[in-house]
This record gives structure tokens, C-alpha cells and sequence, in this order.
């Protein structure tokens, strides 16, 4: 009895194990593959026409996708979207909603995809600047009107420069060292001391106050306390972000990447998206970095802002070796007074 009991409830856990992972499969085969972001440079009086790509995830269910333009700004210093839904909301001084025309609504067998037109006029008589909206995705089940768990993103970031004499200005918050928070990416801290861990990251934060959404480029140089050139990192914004308009963004980079390959071959990202902060091979000492960033747009004067810090890199091998080489020190003074103490012992007899 005992035997068929352990067969049975073998039977019954690998039934409800293959219950668990079908459940699993379905609620992630719902979902959206998207356009993450559309960039464009129109002049004053022009019109660019583009699609938007949209593919329905799902093997067994068609969809009713509706589409809307809404604003976004920052969320927080990591350049995480903040999309503004509701409707009452102000429009921002940023906004493409007047510029853009697009279908409301989509439909999209299961499995299959389509390519949705997408206008954008600017005005003739439009000032020079950055102008970017988000277009907006909700899937419905067309014959139950439910709302469908949507696993991808549900919009699209959509920026456009306008050409021209635009008023551009971003000023240099902080710069340094940097820790990341593995628990929460929008938090971490700026160190100049490092006893034990080793300094991986630099960060700097900036605050755009013109009226372009600027993506800055630069170099940075990390020298030791002899003025040597230890460590030179070639670009100092890999991932390309942007610094939105009236937003203070926080911008990391490693001192030394590692480019990990994605298991996944349906994923496609940059080595840039795909790196890890690898060991810099730093030695214990007083070390300074310098960052040279410029920024500009194309057709005015690229500004350059310059800032250097400098931080202490002390581990624990490091603390041992000075300790035992102390200890030896003291060791040696003691044994040399011994021995001259000895001789002069010896001498008065």
C-alpha cells in the first residue's frame, strides 16, 4: 500500500507541475511586440511620413489594438518614461500631439503583425527645439472587449528635432564615483572612498534647462597619484540616453565593460544594453578622473563642459600587506636595538 501511495502522489505532483507550466505559457503568450522609439529631424513647413510596427504575440487570440498620442516626461533620474494618461492633463510645451495624424485603432490576427501610417507636420513657422510624444497601446479581445494583459511595452517614444537656433544649456550637477542600488536603479550614491569593494562605475548628472532634448557625448580619463593614465573610457554615454527637456538625468558608464552574449535569439540588443561593470584592475592609491562632455545640435556651436574628482581605492589585501609589512618593520627595529644593545653589553665587560 505503502508503494502505490508514493506512486499516486508522484503521479499527482508531476500532473500539477505540468498544469503550473501550461498556465504559465498561456499567460505569457499575450502581448505586444512594438516600435520602442521613433526619432526624426523635420524642418519648419515639412512633412515625414513613417509606420509604426505592431505585432500581436499571441498564437490564439486576435486583437482590437487602440491608438492614441500622449505626453510623457521623467519619472526620475534614470530616464524612465512618465506617460501622462489622463486625458485632463495639461498638454506639455513639448508636445507632438498637434503634429501628429494616426489611425485610432488596429486590428491584428493572432500571430501576425501590421505596419500602422504615421504623419508628422511641422508648422512653418515653428521654433527650433526638441518635440516628442508617445504613442499609446491598448489591446482588447475584439469579440470580448476585455482588456488583454499586455507583457511588452504599450508605447512607442516618438522625438523629433526641429532645425534651427535653439536655446541649449545643460549644467553639470554632479560628477564621481558611483554605486549603483541593485535594489532600486533610480537610487544609489556618489563615493570617493572605496575600502574592500572596488570603484566599477562613474555617474554624472545633468540638468537641461534649454528647450532640445540633448544627448551628450564625451571621454573620460582616470589617472593615479603619479599623474600616469590608467584607465581611459572612449564614450561616456554607451547608451546613447537623452537628457529631456527640464529633467535632471543621471548617466552611468564602467570604467571597464564586459559584454555579456543574450540566451535568447529573439532578443536584439546593443552591447551597450547587454554590458556589466567588470574589474578595472585598479592598484590601492589616490586616483583622479576627468570627463570631458559636449553636447549640441547640429548647426549650432557644441558646448563642452569639463569636471574632475578623484577617490581612494584601498582593499582588503591591501590593509593586510601594509600590516604585516608594519609588524616586520617593528620586528626588525626590535631585533637591530637587541643586537646593538647585546653588543655594547658585551663591551663594558
Amino acid at each position: 500500500m505503502k508503494k502505490i501511495a508514493r506512486v499516486v502522489s508522484l503521479l499527482l505532483a508531476v500532473m500539477a507541475l505540468v498544469s503550473v507550466s501550461s498556465m504559465s505559457v498561456s499567460a505569457q503568450s499575450n502581448g505586444l511586440g512594438i516600435s520602442p522609439r521613433k526619432d526624426y529631424t523635420v524642418q519648419p513647413g515639412k512633412t515625414v511620413k513613417d509606420t509604426l510596427y505592431i505585432r500581436n504575440l499571441s498564437l490564439n487570440q486576435d486583437l482590437q489594438v487602440n491608438i492614441r498620442i500622449i505626453d510623457f516626461g521623467a519619472a526620475n533620474e534614470t530616464g524612465a518614461p512618465a506617460l501622462q494618461l489622463d486625458d485632463k492633463l495639461p498638454q506639455t510645451p513639448w508636445s507632438l500631439k498637434p503634429f501628429v495624424k494616426i489611425q485610432d485603432s488596429v486590428k491584428i490576427a493572432a500571430g501576425k503583425s501590421a505596419n500602422v501610417p504615421v504623419t508628422i507636420t511641422i508648422p512653418e513657422k515653428q521654433g527650433a527645439g526638441s518635440y516628442y510624444s508617445a504613442v499609446e497601446y491598448t489591446a482588447k479581445n475584439p469579440e470580448t472587449k476585455e482588456k488583454v494583459n499586455i507583457a511588452a511595452s504599450t508605447a512607442s517614444l516618438m522625438f523629433v528635432t526641429v532645425p534651427g537656433e535653439a536655446n541649449e544649456k545643460l549644467a553639470l550637477k554632479d560628477f564621481g564615483m558611483f554605486v549603483s542600488n541593485l535594489k532600486d536603479e533610480s537610487k544609489g550614491d556618489f563615493k570617493s572612498f572605496y575600502l574592500g569593494s572596488t570603484p566599477k562605475e562613474f555617474a554624472y548628472r545633468l540638468q537641461n534647462t534649454g528647450n532640445i532634448a540633448e544627448q551628450p557625448t564625451g571621454s573620460l580619463i582616470v589617472k593615479n597619484m603619479f599623474g600616469a593614465t590608467v584607465k581611459e573610457v572612449t564614450d561616456a554615454n554607451p547608451k546613447k540616453q537623452l537628457v529631456l527637456i527640464g529633467q535632471t538625468r543621471r548617466i552611468q558608464a564602467c570604467l571597464k565593460t564586459s559584454v555579456l552574449d543574450s540566451k535568447d535569439p529573439n532578443v536584439q540588443q546593443s552591447p551597450a544594453q547587454n554590458a556589466t561593470c567588470d574589474d578595472p584592475g585598479l592598484l590601492p592609491g589616490r586616483y583622479t578622473a576627468q570627463i570631458a562632455l559636449y553636447y549640441g545640435l547640429n548647426g549650432n556651436n557644441s558646448q563642452e563642459i569639463l569636471a574632475s574628482t578623484s577617490f581612494w581605492y584601498v582593499p582588503w589585501w591591501s590593509i593586510i600587506v601594509l600590516a604585516v609589512a608594519i609588524v616586520l618593520i617593528i620586528l626588525l627595529i626590535w631585533l637591530i636595538r637587541r643586537a646593538f644593545s647585546g653588543r655594547r653589553t658585551r663591551y663594558r665587560h
